[in-house]
């Protein structure tokens, strides 16, 4: 425990099981030298999303514990299984996606485990919270943006979830729409929600690249929000005239196979609704299915590597006003 005006790391275990030895989830805790809340970060929920876990680690150094309100709690790796095991959206030992497992279970597989650990020992102990993403090791994702639920949680939830969003300063902010099952919120930001914390989502970065223009604006927002909170001295630098999203159209494979995107579409593109996005083609190469885009819009987020299961998302559109 971090004592006033000081920082401590470390990491909270995840106890063993029958069918595993258990896990480790590595924390910072800085605790300021004033009172204030409890802001929690949350990055390495999947593995193979670098830019988040990079961006906590530039931004321990910049925290100054003699300077700052409150507490922020750096969760560095949600998923360590995930992360050593550079895997995408799925944890090695239980083939499980902890962003879909939320709030966990004690006695369940290890993935379970961590989501019930974050849970109980970090989100439950937040006054505010971020989850931060990136386009996973197999996803193109442009523009980056952040996200609050825009009808959970209760209206103060919503508010101080909306402030937190603008504050970031990011361009874009999606608005997740419908309520929450509080017994399961499936999702780690949703968790924070549902319990009546305020609580965003970022995406910043792509394809488990590393690349300064996605890292630094995590760093950069997360200390803009707390000036907005007054965890840190100096204003807040929202963004001037975010565009707000709350409609999503989602393209999904019909079938196992090969996905091969049309080499003239990138994310980030402004696309009409029928745009060939690129086929599907068996494992032979023969063309299965053509993938167009659902809607007029920006394209999101766009699967960029060859691998394609049935049911998968394989492209977001954005619908703009």
């Amino acid at each position: 425990m971090a004592e006033p005006g000081t920082a401590a790391s470390g990491s909270i275990a995840v106890p063993a099981a029958p069918t595993d030895e258990g896990t480790r989830i590595p924390v910072t805790v800085v605790r300021g030298a004033r009172p204030g809340p409890v802001l929690t970060l949350v990055a390495g929920v999947h593995g193979s999303e670098y830019s988040p876990i990079l961006a906590l680690g530039r931004l321990r150094s910049r925290l100054d514990p003699g300077a700052i309100a409150g507490t922020v709690v750096l969760v560095h790796m949600a998923n360590l299984p995930a992360f050593q095991g550079r895997t995408i959206y799925l944890s090695p030992g239980d083939l499980k996606n902890l962003n879909r497992v939320f709030p966990g279970d004690p006695d369940g597989t290890i993935t379970e485990r961590i989501a019930h650990v974050l849970t109980e020992q970090v989100i439950a102990r937040s006054d505010f919270m971020m989850d931060i993403h990136s386009g996973d090791g197999n996803e193109w994702l442009r523009p980056s943006w952040t996200g609050y639920y825009a009808e959970a949680g209760g209206a103060e939830v919503i508010a101080q979830s909306k402030r937190m969003a603008v504050a970031f300063g990011l361009d874009f902010i999606v608005e997740f729409a419908g309520d929450l099952d509080p017994a399961r919120p499936v999702w780690c930001g949703a968790t924070a929600v549902a319990r009546g914390i305020p609580s965003i989502d970022i995406e910043s970065g792509e394809m488990g690249l590393i690349e300064d223009h996605r890292i630094e604006p995590i760093v950069d927002g997360v200390l803009s929000v707390m000036r907005e909170l007054d965890m840190a001295d100096g204003a807040p630098s929202p963004a001037p005239n975010p565009l707000f999203i709350r409609e999503r159209y989602y393209a999904t494979s019909e079938y196992d196979g090969v996905w091969e995107p049309d080499p003239c579409v990138v994310a980030g593109q402004l696309v009409r609704e029928g745009a060939r996005l690129g086929v599907v083609r068996d494992y032979h190469g023969n063309p299965l299915t053509e993938i167009r885009a659902p809607g007029d819009g920006i394209l999101l987020i766009l699967l960029g590597t060859p691998p394609v299961n049935q049911g998968e998302t394989i492209a977001v559109v954005a619908r703009v006003p």
